[in-house]
């Protein structure tokens, strides 16, 4: 499976994210302005990519951290246009304020050398995407 390849299903793409079919409907509902940034629409039925289940995933993990879905759903589409290193992770300021930046991706070795004066969030987002595109590879076979 293609990366950007959007051949899965809202069944499928719930399963890998670990949502319910319901609550995936709920997000895609709730964020509709947004959907072309984690699904398509054609003949009446959405279809996701592993990029598009990847974004949910780390979106919701940005949720749960505190974001609201618009900005973790922006967030998390800003960096995985492409796939992440296994390694990699995403580090955001856990409080949103004026200037503060937005999240980047670091490899797991430089977080010795980051300076942690203020609250952080940090997502293995490498290790994510890489379950993600395994599961969806047993999806595929199935």
């Amino acid at each position: 499976m293609a990366w950007t390849t959007r051949d899965l299903t809202v069944a499928e793409a719930a399963r890998i994210v670990g949502l319910s079919r319901k609550h995936l409907d709920v997000i895609i509902s709730r964020n509709r302005t947004l959907d072309v940034l984690f699904s398509e629409k054609r003949k009446g039925r959405r279809w996701f990519s592993i990029q598009d289940v990847a974004v949910l995933r780390i979106a919701f993990e940005l949720e749960r951290a505190g974001r609201s879905w618009l900005m973790a759903i922006a967030a998390a589409a800003q960096n995985l246009r492409t796939p992440p290193a296994a390694d990699a992770l995403l580090v955001a300021p856990a409080v949103m304020r004026r200037a503060c930046g937005s999240p980047r991706i670091i490899s797991d070795r430089d977080v010795p050398r980051l300076k942690f004066d203020v609250s952080t969030i940090v997502i293995p987002i490498g290790s994510i995407v890489q379950s993600i595109v395994k599961e969806a590879a047993d999806v595929a076979i199935q």
